[in-house]
């Protein structure tokens, strides 16, 4: 008869029992947090705010062009009898580049001349008839004074048929053609935007309000074109303007080039930042310092009395290391640059180097 020693496996299985509650009452226990927060100090880093003078760039974006660009129109309205240049044809100074049909404008000069050559005549006579007193003095008068107008008239007459012609300014450029051939014109209305290269090359851009009021004359500007790459043109603000255009509510600049390439040509599309010469203060600060930013506003935790405080900032300016805020902090402020994501009510605060 075999007989079996149940003892040995009771205390196996009670150790197996024993072992297996430990492990689940281990498993459901919660896990401790490796730094009690608000009851041991939280290690920061602090940093000062550092005041300072500086101008920020203001970055625009615009159209290379001339000092000169005028827009080339008829003294009086009529038909378009020729045209003879097109869009980007580069023109000679006092070049013919359009005139009118000349019929109706040569009937207006041609009656003109012949009532100045009749005014004339009538005088004439008046004069000998005066001296035989068969008129008088005013009618003689009056004579003198026909004559004087009948010359004027001539003369408006002659003048608006030299300029029912289109002459170039100046050597330049034809930008834009506003009209064809056989085409009725009105008096004054444009036919040719023109373009002079006699004058200096500009760079014209428009601005927005808030950073119009932050330049004046005399600003210095440097421009990069896509077209000439690794390339810097050094120019001057020369032109503010005092309205606002109606149509897109931005100002329009104009800086000046101080250097050039000989390859501009008009129309470049450029990048310019102009450097204001009056310069504000403002604290930096490491960007690390900024918390929840929103647009141009964010938070830095200030040390107060060995705890702390949540401050709303607006700021300024923000480059790839530094952020820029009005004067709104003491130069001895502390502000935490490490260590605020752990941060909680009620935390101490313990300053490490």
């Amino acid at each position: 008869m075999i007989s079996i020693n149940f003892k040995p496996m009771k205390k196996q299985i009670l150790l197996s029992f024993t072992i297996l509650i430990l492990l689940v009452s281990f498993s459901c226990r919660p896990a401790t947090p490796a730094r009690t927060r608000g009851n041991q100090a939280v290690g920061v880093k602090i940093v000062y705010p550092i005041r300072i003078k500086i101008s920020f760039p203001i970055k625009c974006s615009g159209r290379l062009t001339t000092k000169t660009e005028v827009k080339l129109s008829f003294k009086t309205g009529g038909i378009i009898d020729e045209i003879f240049v097109d869009e980007g044809m580069s023109v000679k100074k006092d070049q013919i580049l359009a005139k009118l049909n000349l019929s109706e404008i040569d009937a207006m000069v041609e009656q003109a001349r012949l009532g100045y050559e009749k005014a004339e005549r009538d005088l004439e006579r008046a004069k000998n008839l005066y001296s035989d007193s068969v008129v008088t003095l005013e009618q003689l008068q009056n004579a003198k004074t026909a004559v004087l107008l009948s010359k004027a008239q001539l003369r408006v007459a002659e003048f608006n048929r030299a300029h029912s012609v289109i002459k170039a300014p100046s050597r330049g450029k034809i930008l834009k053609k506003l009209g064809e051939k056989n085409e009725t014109i009105a008096a004054g209305h444009p036919l040719f935007l023109f373009s002079s290269s006699e004058s200096a090359w500009v760079f014209r851009a428009a601005l927005p309000d808030v950073d119009i009021v932050k330049i004046q004359s005399g600003d210095h500007a440097v421009i990069d074109f896509d077209a000439f790459p690794g390339e810097h043109f050094n120019a001057r603000v020369t032109e503010i303007a005092k309205a606002a255009d109606p149509f897109t509510g931005t100002y329009e600049v104009e800086l000046s080039l101080t250097s050039g390439n000989s390859n501009f040509i008009i129309g470049l599309i450029g990048k310019a930042q102009i450097l204001p010469s009056e310069t504000k203060e403002y604290e930096a600060l490491p960007i690390k310092v900024l918390h929840d930013a929103e647009g141009m506003t964010g938070f830095l935790y200030v040390i107060q009395d060995s705890s702390f405080e949540k401050r709303q900032v607006d700021l300024a300016a923000i480059t790839d290391s530094l952020i820029y805020i009005h004067p709104v902090l003491d130069t001895n402020c502390q502000i935490i640059a490490e260590g605020a994501e752990y941060l909680i009510p009620g935390s101490s605060l313990e300053i490490v180097e």
